[in-house]
């Protein structure tokens, strides 16, 4: 009964409803995001992965990538797997390519009463234009929950993984410093809101899709 409680806490703070317990005040860290380095679908090459950006109509990266934060507390970057996580990784650079993360804030900073998540990704609280609005279908995107076991060469697309055995092979799993992506109940709902995580939460692992981690400025 305890561990169902504390998966529903979670769960709740991880998506866009309201907080069952008080949040500490928020920083507010206005995101300036550079890219350093982008290789592109072009380098699927020979990959037997490769149908995976070609089948899809999302962005799609199979190549890791280095993304630098630079936020008035200082600069995070930030290493992503996209051989692991191609959609999500592919969706998160099509938005820093676009600005759409420029001066948007960490709206959830949960430090007490132990070290838990920040969150960003959300420009709800600006007044200009919404750049997570995918202009070529004139709506918000959304995108598949993907986590990839280490024995499949694919990942697996809008299931959950629960069965335990299965779990302990999850490519890339909720440790201190990696980023996931947060989503509302529905599992294909995640769009531009991530986090980082500022412990590791293994109840998390099969639920949400983690696709990098903070290399430096944790």
């Amino acid at each position: 009964m305890k561990e169902f409680k504390k998966k529903n806490i979670i769960f709740k703070i991880l998506n866009n409803s309201t907080l069952i317990y008080r949040i500490f005040k928020p920083s507010y860290v206005f995101l300036f995001i550079n890219l350093i380095f982008l290789y592109g679908c072009s380098g699927l090459k020979n990959s037997e992965n490769e149908n995976i950006c070609r089948s899809v109509s999302l962005p799609c990266l199979f190549s890791t990538e280095y993304v630098l934060l630079i936020t008035n507390k200082g600069k995070i970057k930030i290493e992503l797997y996209g051989k692991s996580a191609p959609i999500t990784v592919g969706n998160f650079i099509d938005y820093v390519e676009k600005g759409a993360y420029d001066k948007t804030v960490f709206d959830r900073v949960i430090r007490k009463p132990s070290p838990f998540i920040i969150r960003g990704g959300d420009n709800s609280l600006k007044k200009s234009e919404n750049k997570f609005i995918d202009k070529r279908i004139g709506k918000v995107r959304f995108i598949p929950l993907e986590i990839k076991l280490k024995r499949n060469n694919l990942p697996t697309y809008g299931k959950e993984i629960d069965i335990s055995n299965q779990k302990n092979h999850i490519e890339i799993k909720h440790k201190r410093g990696y980023l996931s992506m947060a989503r509302s109940n529905e599992l294909n709902s995640a769009s531009s809101q991530f986090y980082i995580l500022l412990k590791s939460l293994p109840e998390l692992d099969g639920r949400f899709a983690a696709f990098g981690k903070v290399i430096s400025g944790m």
